[in-house]
Formats: structure tokens, sequence, C-alpha cells
């Protein structure tokens, strides 16, 4: 296991996350917290041959269908009001996320602007090709250009996928 970073944690948040979620933050839990400076981010992976990479702007049942290829549960989280990024490939969704400027989280401390990248999805027949790593990084490069000090990874538990781009996991957690 990665040794933990240090952050400066609201503890008001931790929480209420505690009491949503009903888990149990130590050590050795299955679940990491991640995060990521800005200031110096810079992209880290290439462009994929005939995949492009842009905001969603189609049906709510487009997107829907998408993730429910991922995982269902997800669903509940890809609304009309939430910023949706995609990857393409000849026009068809292969990957998404979800991007929050200004997320309001355990990060959320004295002047910190904090933006996300969550549920994290890409088709299955389109895995372990660099597409979903790619989508991240230009989500977090949004981020950074957006004004975010800090991009946070909520609830994940393939924190050894983000750190190829330099996340870095600063609590872990499991239900208990």
């Amino acid at each position: 296991m990665s040794e933990m970073r240090s952050e400066n944690i609201n503890q008001e948040k931790l929480t209420e996350l505690k009491n949503r979620l009903g888990c149990t933050f130590c050590s050795d839990g299955i679940f990491a917290e991640m995060s990521l400076d800005l200031a110096d981010y810079r992209e880290k992976t290439h462009a994929i041959d005939e995949v492009d990479y842009r905001f969603f702007r189609g049906s709510e049942s487009e997107i829907k269908r998408a993730v429910a290829l991922v995982d269902e549960e997800w669903i509940q989280y890809f609304d009309k009001d939430q910023s949706i990024f995609c990857g393409y490939k000849e026009g068809q969704i292969v990957s998404f996320c979800t991007i929050e400027v200004e997320k309001d989280c355990i990060l959320s401390t004295g002047g910190i602007n904090v933006g996300a990248v969550g549920c994290v999805g890409t088709l299955p027949q389109y895995r372990d090709l660099g597409i979903g790593l790619r989508m991240v990084d230009l989500a977090t490069l949004f981020l950074k250009n957006a004004g975010c000090d800090k991009a946070y990874i909520h609830y994940t538990h393939i924190d050894k996928w983000y750190e190829k781009l330099g996340y870095q996991t600063f609590a872990r957690f499991s239900f208990r």
C-alpha cells in the first residue's frame, strides 16, 4: 500500500461523509480518497487515434444508456444539470466522467478551490486502451484551467490507476 499524502481535511465535512456513507476511515481501508495539487499539473497522456474528448451535449437518455453499460448504480449521478465529459469514437460515447468545479468536500478549507472528477467509466469493449486515463488527464487539465487549486477523486478502489496521473491517496475507508 502506498504512503498516504498529508491533507488539511475539513472535519465537519468528514463527519458528514462518514454519516452519509456509513463508513470507517482507517489505514487499511479498501476505498481511497485522492487529491492532486494542480499548480504545476501538465498533460501526462498522448492523444489516442480516432478518439476525441468533449463535454456531453446529448440527451439524458443517451448518457444514461452508456453509464448503464458500466455501472447501473451510477445512473443517478448523470442528469442534465451535471457537467459530463466524454470520450467519443466514431461519434459514439466510449468513456465518461463527471466534473465539478468548486466541489464542496472534505478538502474544502480556507480559500482552497477544489474540483472533482467522478464516476469515471469506459465501456467494456474499449478498456485497456488508455481512453479512460486520457479522459481523466484532460478533465484534470480542465479543472486546473478553471481555477481549481486541487483535484479530488472520491470513493475509488482503483487508486493505482489514478496514481499514473499523479493523484495521491490521503485517506482510506471501508464499510464495516
